[in-house]
């Protein structure tokens, strides 16, 4: 009798334990492993994959529905966000929906997107201009290119690239004005240039709207920040 109410004692105290570990990984962001992992970070390789900088700064991640306040970066190589937990750089268990980095300059970065081309629903997006019917994104990633021109001086060299694409989300509705959120599964993403071409062929019920507009401002379409504002102002219409 004793031996199985001590055998039944053991197995409650270990589903008890189980469970308590299940419930404190969901409901705190975890560390699946610690800074500098041998494929994020090459010995002698020239620049750095971090955005900002290599240096955490300070913003805040969102998991589900909850705000975690921490100090950030982003790994444009691997595609993860990074935070400080102690003394140590780790990346989260659970998945985060979306995160910002507040200095120097506040960037924004979201997953959710439709897939397009290589681009996953799981890929990280930076948010240039965030509309209810359109979003203007970035996806920045980094690779490590070695230089092979054996008659260079810097043949052997390691270095990190940053290349970036652009993307043009839009609504494939009118997204209900009650919904604050705008489900972004219900759009699609669209490949774009900074110029009046991408954004005609994007609208072209609003062509002669778009015109007018970009002549009015006196717009060259040399810049996103420009591209941004023709679809602010397509918003309003």
């Amino acid at each position: 009798m004793y031996r199985q109410l001590y055998v039944s004692l053991t197995i409650l105290v270990a589903m008890t334990t189980t469970f308590t570990q299940a419930q404190v990984e969901y409901n705190t962001i975890q560390n699946v492993r610690i800074s500098a992992p041998s494929f994020a970070s090459f010995h002698g390789v020239e620049g750095s994959p971090y955005i900002p900088s290599d240096t955490v700064r300070n913003g805040w991640l969102v998991v589900g529905n909850k705000r975690v306040v921490s100090k950030l970066r982003y790994n444009s190589q691997t595609g993860q966000v990074e935070y400080a937990q102690g003394n140590q750089i780790v990346t989260p268990v659970n998945a985060v929906a979306d995160f910002v980095i507040l200095e120097p300059d506040t960037v924004h970065f979201q997953k959710g997107f439709p897939a397009i081309g290589t681009r996953s629903t799981n890929d990280f997006y930076q948010i240039l201009f965030d509309g209810r019917k359109t979003k203007l994104v970035r996806f920045i990633y980094s690779t490590v290119k070695i230089n092979n021109d054996a008659m260079s001086d810097d043949y052997g060299k390691k270095k990190y690239t940053k290349r970036e694409d652009y993307y043009v989300w839009v609504s494939k509705g009118q997204p209900a004005a009650e919904n604050y959120f705008v489900k972004l599964a219900d759009g699609e993403m669209n490949s774009v240039l900074a110029t009046k071409k991408s954004l005609v062929s994007l609208f072209p019920k609003n062509a002669d709207q778009i015109e007018r507009y970009i002549a009015d401002q006196k717009l060259k379409l040399k810049s996103w920040s420009e591209f941004a504002g023709v679809l602010r102002f397509l918003e309003t219409q």
